[in-house]
């Protein structure tokens, strides 16, 4: 079983990409061959021109990244995770660690301890490291675990001024389609290790709704099976559903079957009230009905009529 089948896409100087897919589709896999990380079977991975896994000291000049669980030290505070980190790159620059640690939000607790942080600081950080050097290129690996809804508009807020003011290029990977179309300007869908879409989101959503398309030999025996199908059996609570047969002949029979709709307050009601007559029954006015106490003994007669409700 192969973790990535024959993928392939740019990323454009500037862009933020969105590298959306479920849960096990190969985005961690792929982030870490683009880091130089893990070597693929074949295929090229290059950054800037460099080759992420021969050339990868000159091609890691260009990128920052944070993989889906940063490590720290945690007996050292933020800012010495920082100093850390920046002397990989060459001398430390406190104004740039100070002015990191503020553009993240984390100035108030940037000298405690790591091991103390929770886990939306400790991503915040991980972006903060992510930034030391002025990376050209920004790998995100879903950066928005652990985050608060306020803390993630933050990041949106913050990734969007780092394209747009900086020219930042941003590779950002997630399983959430709405914080991709939040943020992202094209879009690649990765599913069981291929490349199923690409391109604009714009483009790739469909807000006009699907249509299916059924080559068949026979189209007249089609559509006698598909009307028999349209046929309602019961009145669906929904809106209207089509089907549509096209053959050789390249004609086109559209069928549609119409819907009542409900309203979300009618359907709650009718719920309740379905719910009312499987316990107790449909009582008819005037009719006595036992009322049980609470330990199921019948303990009075409580006689329903309109508008008169009371024990007796």
């Amino acid at each position: 079983m192969r973790a990535l089948n024959e993928i392939s896409f740019d990323v454009a100087e500037g862009e933020v990409l969105g590298f959306l897919g479920p849960n096990g589709a190969g985005k961690t896999t792929t982030i870490r061959i683009l880091l130089g990380l893990l070597h693929g079977d074949g295929g090229t991975a290059k950054i800037g021109g460099h080759d992420c896994w021969t050339d990868h000291s000159r091609a890691s000049r260009f990128f920052g990244a944070t993989l889906e669980q940063p490590g720290f030290y945690g007996f050292l505070s933020g800012r010495d995770n920082l100093r850390q980190f920046a002397r990989m790159l060459g001398p430390v620059d406190e104004k740039q660690i100070s002015a990191l640690l503020d553009l993240v939000g984390m100035t108030e607790r940037a000298d405690d301890k790591v091991k103390r942080y929770s886990m939306g600081m400790r991503q915040r950080l991980a972006l903060a490291q992510a930034l030391l050097g002025k990376p050209r290129l920004l790998v995100l690996d879903e950066p928005t675990n652990g985050l608060d809804p306020n803390g993630i508009h933050g990041l949106r807020i913050l990734l969007r001024k780092l394209a747009t003011e900086q020219g930042l290029t941003i590779f950002f990977s997630s399983h959430l389609l709405s914080e991709v179309e939040e943020l992202c300007d094209r879009v690649v869908v990765l599913h069981r290790g291929e490349v199923k879409a690409s391109g604009p989101l714009s483009e790739l959503m469909n807000v006009k709704g699907f249509r299916y398309r059924i080559d068949v030999s026979d189209v007249d025996k089609a559509l006698e099976v598909v009307r028999g199908a349209a046929r309602p059996q019961h009145r669906p609570m929904g809106g209207s559903r089509g089907f549509c047969a096209r053959g050789a002949a390249d004609h086109e029979v559209a069928i549609a079957r119409p819907a009542r709709r409900w309203s979300r307050q009618q359907v709650s009601c009718m719920e309740v009230l379905s719910q009312r007559r499987r316990l107790y029954g449909r009582p008819a006015p005037g009719r006595k009905r036992a009322v049980r106490d609470r330990h199921g003994h019948p303990d009075a007669v409580h006689r329903s009529r309109p508008g008169v409700s009371g024990r007796r």
